[in-house]
C-alpha cells in the first residue's frame, strides 16, 4: 500500500492524508484529514472480480457505480468541498512522491480519475471536448513550451492557433506523428497511436488530460487511448453526469477502465 500526506490545503489550516491499496482482488483509496482520522472523509473501493466501484462519503450511505444518479449527486457535493477542489493538485503530488502511473495501479487510478472529475466540475469555461485546466498544476515543461523544436511545423501551427491557445496549447510531451514520443501496443487496450494533425486540430480526443495537455500520470504516456476517447465524446456535454463521473474511463460495462 501507499500512504502519506499533502499540505495542499494549508491556507485552510489542514492537510490531506491519503491511503492507496492495490491487491489481486480489490483496490482502495482513502482520503481523510489528520485532525479527523476516523472515519475517512472519502473511501472508494474497486472490486476486480465483478468490476463494482463502491464510493462512500462521510455522512452518506455507500453507493456503487450502478447508482449513477446518486453517485453524480454525491460526487458533485464532494467536489464543492476544499478537499474536492484540491484533488488535481493532490493527484500531481502523489505521482511526484511515488512515481506510480494510474494504469499500473488501480488504487492510483481511482485518485487520478477523481482528480479529473474535480477538474471537469470546476472548470469555468465550458466548450466542446475538454475544459480549461489550471496551469499551475501542470509542470511548465508539459504546458507546450518549445514545441517548435520537437513537433512538425504543421502541428506547431495548430497548437498555436486560436482554438488551442484558449485551452493551454499543446504539451511538449504530446505524442504526435513526426514527434519524438512513440506509442506502444498494449494488450488490454488494443492499438493506441500518436495523434495526427487533424486529431490535434479537433482538440486531441483520446488524450488523458484536458484538450491537448497531457496528464501522463494516469496512462503513462501521451497517446490516444480508447477509454479516454469515449469519455471525451461524453464531455461534448460537459455538464452531463457521464462527463463529470468519467464514463468510459472509471465506470461502464467493464468497471474501472485502464485508460
Amino acid at each position: 500500500g501507499t500512504e502519506g500526506s499533502s499540505g495542499i490545503n494549508a491556507e485552510y489550516g489542514y492537510e490531506i492524508e491519503y491511503g492507496i491499496l492495490n491487491t489481486d482482488t480489490y483496490s482502495l483509496l482513502l482520503l481523510t484529514r489528520p485532525d479527523e482520522p476516523a472515519p475517512p472523509l472519502l473511501s472508494v473501493r474497486h472490486s476486480k472480480g465483478d468490476g463494482k466501484i463502491t464510493l462512500h462519503l462521510t455522512g452518506y450511505e455507500p453507493i456503487t457505480s450502478a447508482d449513477t444518479e446518486e453517485e453524480a449527486r454525491m460526487t458533485a457535493e464532494f467536489m464543492t468541498t476544499n478537499i474536492g477542489r484540491s484533488l488535481p493538485e493532490l493527484s500531481s503530488h502523489v505521482f511526484e512522491e511515488h512515481g506510480v502511473f494510474g494504469y499500473e495501479n488501480d488504487g492510483m487510478m481511482l485518485l487520478h480519475q477523481l482528480a479529473m472529475f474535480s477538474h471537469n466540475f470546476h472548470a469555468e469555461k465550458r466548450r466542446k471536448k475538454r475544459n480549461v485546466y489550471t496551469n499551475d498544476v501542470v509542470d511548465v515543461e508539459e504546458r507546450g513550451n518549445n514545441i517548435e523544436d520537437i513537433f512538425p511545423a504543421e502541428i506547431v501551427e495548430i497548437c498555436e492557433g486560436e482554438l488551442l491557445s484558449q485551452h493551454g496549447g499543446c504539451s511538449s510531451n504530446l505524442a504526435v506523428v513526426g514527434g519524438p514520443n512513440e506509442c506502444e501496443f498494449r494488450k488490454d487496450e488494443g492499438f493506441i497511436h500518436q495523434f495526427e494533425a487533424d486529431e490535434v486540430a479537433k482538440g486531441c480526443y483520446g488524450l488523458c488530460g484536458p484538450w491537448c495537455t497531457c496528464w501522463h500520470q494516469i496512462c503513462g504516456d501521451c497517446c490516444w487511448h480508447p477509454g479516454c476517447d469515449q469519455h471525451d465524446h461524453y464531455c461534448d456535454d460537459p455538464k452531463s453526469k457521464e462527463c463529470r463521473l468519467g464514463k468510459g474511463v472509471v465506470y461502464g460495462t467493464k468497471g474501472l477502465h485502464k485508460c
